[in-house]
């Protein structure tokens, strides 16, 4: 995927290089943002200027650079819960698959920076869920001992695998990837599909309407 590296630009043109870059993509398409810092002014810019047009992931989050891949959607529109995370649980899972496939071809190199993003993501996604989605869902329904409380245990599993994977990576023990992340997918697999069917649907039914579920999604992004 194409590189956009502003990190030596003149700071006041980096964006307008940015936004034209971004106007320039065809439905699907994407660059990688490269930056020296935390580039989330730039989010806001795009909430307000390309608003329900764009995906941004961040795949590496500092302390000297900081990397995003921004997508132009497919459609356009206000977004909710369900599709804005169950997106995100389809392009970690296409990641993972790329992580096994590298080890598989004991390209460890590639391997350790594709299950950096990896990390990097599927964090975003889990505090998303913690600091956002859960208290949101828990004032709606009254109630911490329910569905998020089985989520918040089974993100402390993923967890544990995904260090797992990440040090069994770099020791090049190819055996303990594999086990480490059949273990991970032996999790992530079925909590995805809890959340999707149950968890996101029933918050976007208690967040209120259309652009209060809009504006959740963009909080989880600027996290």
């Amino acid at each position: 995927m194409h590189e956009l590296d502003v990190r030596e630009l003149p700071p006041a043109t980096r964006h307008p290089q940015i936004f034209q870059a971004f106007d320039c993509l065809p439905a699907g398409g994407a660059f990688v943002l490269v930056n020296d810092h935390n580039p989330r002014p730039l989010l806001y810019q795009f909430q307000m200027e390309r608003a329900g047009r764009f995906e941004w992931n961040v795949l590496e989050s500092g302390p000297e650079r900081f990397r995003v891949e921004i997508r132009r959607r497919e459609t356009n529109g206000l977004r909710h819960v369900t599709e804005y995370l169950q997106t995100d649980h389809r392009r970690l899972d296409a990641l993972l698959g790329v992580v096994e496939r590298l080890v598989e071809a004991g390209s460890t190199a590639e391997a350790s920076a594709r299950f950096a993003e990896f990390a990097c993501g599927l964090n975003h996604h889990i505090e998303a869920e913690e600091q956002l989605l859960f208290p949101t869902f828990e004032e709606a329904t009254g109630t911490r001992e329910g569905p998020t409380a089985v989520m918040r245990a089974e993100h402390v599993e993923i967890r544990g695998f995904m260090e797992a994977v990440g040090h069994a990576i770099e020791r090049q023990d190819r055996q303990g990837v594999a086990a480490f992340i059949r273990g991970l997918k032996g999790v992530l697999v079925p909590h995805n599909v809890k959340e999707e069917q149950v968890l996101y649907p029933m918050t976007d039914q208690s967040a209120g309407d259309e652009r209060q579920r809009d504006e959740l999604v963009r909080k989880m992004q600027a996290l």
